[in-house]
């Protein structure tokens, strides 16, 4: 979803970036509030001021939104999680931990402060904003600043999932049931009865007042995707559980010279019908190369081009011992969009793990386990 994104700053060792989503919604409330709301409260000022006053409000309330996810975030560092980054994007912010909390206690300590964290800047921007007299242009921002943070707390708690609120109660009943997947499904459900019902307002709208209905019905639409990926991860987490790198991995791996040719690299993808093949420069592993990287090469050019020049480095790899567990192998593809990952073991080549063996065992343990 954040492929097209841009990195602004740095802080505590974790990345913020914009997605270029952000600027439509950073021009729409910009041209909203400087158009509409503030011309209301700010008597008899120029579109000038009325302008300053809605991008610098936008301004501020993205920085509320990047302070609630630094909440989450500085957290779950606490909790021994690694975070990669926090991306600004058109519905808000989102935090991007390397993995689900480990447990429920802390998946509540993660989750609770933002919305605390939301709560606490309205309870300091409304009364600030008190101390001026009504229609001055700091506080009518600080006056909305304080209303639209107090509405994202106040939202955030309800108890739907992937709202931080879905996530307090899933925390809840995995607390009290010891039983992750059985949370994470009454969460989701009820994370799905909101998305339906903002579907269906939506609909309402969009027949009988306007298109901005459509607005609700993609909200919901995401919310309802939102959960469902969810409750299909932690499906996976579950199915997986307890297997080894090497007990899904194939370790009857087939291998590809550097100096081979393009040409002679698709024939050996016909002959052998795998995706990827490992490549190797004597007895040293040196990378790996697949079927999309051939697809990037003109076919005119497959007789001279070698499989070195195409190939991803071994230092880009993503690499695995074979006693490590296949669910954080899955988490690892999941997380860098990669189809497999090499299987090594004190610098030896061992095996070979793809998401075709994982789905591979998940069928069977569907078909053969109840």
């Amino acid at each position: 979803m954040f492929s097209n994104s841009l990195r602004i700053a740095r802080f505590f060792g974790i990345d913020v970036e914009l997605d270029f989503s952000w600027l439509v919604i950073f021009m729409v409330f910009s041209f909203s509030l400087s158009t509409n709301y503030f011309p209301n409260v700010l008597a008899e000022k120029t579109d000038l001021i009325y302008w300053l006053a809605g991008v610098t409000a936008t301004i501020m309330l993205f920085i509320s939104v990047l302070i609630h996810e630094f909440a989450h975030s500085l957290t779950a560092l606490k909790e021994g999680h690694d975070i990669k980054k926090i991306t600004l994007f058109i519905f808000g912010g989102v935090a991007q931990l390397d993995e689900e909390p480990r447990t429920s206690v802390s998946e509540l300590k993660i989750t609770i402060v933002g919305p605390v964290s939301s709560l606490a800047l309205a309870a300091i921007f409304g009364p600030i904003s008190l101390l001026f007299t009504e229609g001055h242009f700091l506080g009518e921002i600080l006056f909305f600043l304080a209303r639209v943070n107090l509405t994202i707390g106040i939202l955030n708690l309800i108890p739907a999932f992937p709202l931080d609120g879905g996530r307090i109660l899933r925390a809840a009943i995995w607390y009290f049931k010891k039983d992750l997947l059985l949370a994470t499904k009454i969460s989701v459900l009820a994370g799905s009865a909101l998305a339906f019902l903002l579907m269906g307002m939506g609909f309402m709208i969009t027949v009988t007042v306007s298109v901005m209905g459509l607005w609700y019905i993609f909200m919901g639409w995401l919310l309802y995707q939102a959960g469902q990926n969810s409750y299909t991860q932690v499906t996976l987490k579950n199915t997986l559980s307890g297997y080894q790198v090497q007990d899904v991995m194939t370790d009857n791996v087939l291998v590809v010279s550097t100096e081979l040719t393009i040409d002679r690299l698709v024939e050996e993808f016909y002959r052998h019908k795998v995706g990827a093949f490992p490549v190797v420069g004597g007895s040293a592993v040196l990378g790996l190369v697949t079927m999309n990287q051939v697809k990037t090469v003109n076919q005119d050019e497959w007789e001279v081009k070698k499989v070195r020049e195409i190939m991803t480095a071994i230092d880009e790899c993503i690499i695995m011992e074979p006693e490590e567990e296949a669910v954080e192998a899955m988490m690892k593809m999941a997380r860098h969009n990669a189809g497999r990952v090499l299987v090594m073991d004190a610098g030896r080549l061992v095996g070979i793990l793809s998401n075709t063996d994982m789905m591979r065992l998940i069928k069977m343990k569907t078909l053969f386990e109840k």
